[in-house]
């Protein structure tokens, strides 16, 4: 079976569970409450893991790490800043919404300060915000679909409309409740076991230092499509075979590319020998092994300067802009 199979099947057996987890709460949805608030009666638990299930989202599942591997571990303040924040919304928004008896952040707003206008302003500022947060799951789900199964990047936002659809529609937040819960485990055993497989190789097989001051390189041959036009730099000079455009000039076999910006347009191929420079995209800072591995506060200075300051406005970001989110 080919990983694109593979990728298929997984795929199915998620949606498919997830889609028969939801209509779990088909029975139960009866009344306003059942289909708006599950009538108050999940678990701590279930709730808790549905509560993890919303936190680890695409954004932070995939975007997280996609920052951490094109910036350094300086990213890693992102979660901190997610994680505080969300505690935070957790004890002095959500709880006094839920002992308020109100449905949604809007009808909260007009109970407590009595204003029709008020709740129109809450009632934009909600489905705003609550669209920018969606776009970001839609491409993420469109590019974890696209790298599991090869299906072009519109179909995973549209599996995911249609499943999530199903189960909200069918039981309401019970069925949600369950569903982002099943989630949460299943995402959990996904970062867990993989992290422990690594730490266990990396015991025993000890690679080179990721705090030289070398540049990244590519530990065997590896064979990269470039999806995109895109413009990289090198530091140093490599020999890689292309079978593409670059530079503006068709290249069929084996190439010396200097220092400097190298354009490739899309569908070209490129093998990296072993041991080679890792091109990084010229908008994605160019970092060596240890200014990628070490904190910029811990090196004594960032490259703007303002490490400190900016390590803590990150920070302080983050953890209101989580406070903020009106779809917890």
């Amino acid at each position: 079976m080919g990983e694109s199979s593979l990728g298929v099947l997984v795929v199915a057996f998620v949606a498919a569970a997830t889609i028969g987890i939801g209509l779990v709460g088909v029975r139960y949805a009866r009344t306003t409450s059942d289909f708006f608030v599950a009538s108050r009666t999940i678990s701590p638990i279930w709730n808790a893991s549905a509560i993890g299930g919303e936190y680890l989202s695409a954004a932070s599942f995939l975007g997280i790490a996609g920052l951490l591997m094109s910036s350094g571990v300086d990213m890693l303040w992102y979660p901190v800043g997610y994680a505080a924040g969300y505690l935070v919304l957790l004890v002095l928004i959500a709880a006094p919404l839920r002992r308020s008896g109100a449905y949604t952040l809007p009808d909260f707003a007009e109970s407590r300060l009595g204003s029709l206008a008020v709740r129109r302003c809450a009632t934009v500022l909600v489905i705003l915000i609550g669209w920018l947060y969606l776009v970001p799951q839609l491409q993420g789900a469109g590019l974890t679909l696209r790298t599991a199964t090869g299906a072009p990047p519109w179909a995973g936002g549209l599996v995911v409309c249609v499943v999530v659809l199903l189960a909200v529609v069918s039981g309401g937040m019970r069925s949600v409740t369950f569903v982002q819960a099943f989630q949460y485990w299943l995402k959990l055993c996904a970062l867990l076991l993989p992290a422990l497989f690594l730490v266990a190789v990396f015991r025993i097989h000890a690679g080179p230092s990721v705090t030289n001051d070398a540049s990244p390189t590519v530990p065997r041959a590896t064979h990269v499509t470039v999806p995109a036009d895109v413009t990289v730099r090198l530091r140093g000079t490599e020999t890689v075979v292309v079978d593409g455009v670059l530079d503006g000039t068709p290249r069929h076999g084996r190439v010396v590319i200097g220092p400097g910006r190298h354009t490739l347009t899309a569908g070209a191929h490129v093998t990296l020998p072993a041991g080679a420079e890792v091109p990084v995209r010229v908008d994605l800072p160019s970092l060596t092994n240890r200014e990628w591995a070490i904190p910029s506060v811990a090196r004594g200075g960032g490259r703007d300067g303002l490490s400190m300051y900016a390590t803590y406005s990150l920070i302080l970001a983050t953890f209101l802009g989580t406070m903020g989110l009106p779809h917890v």
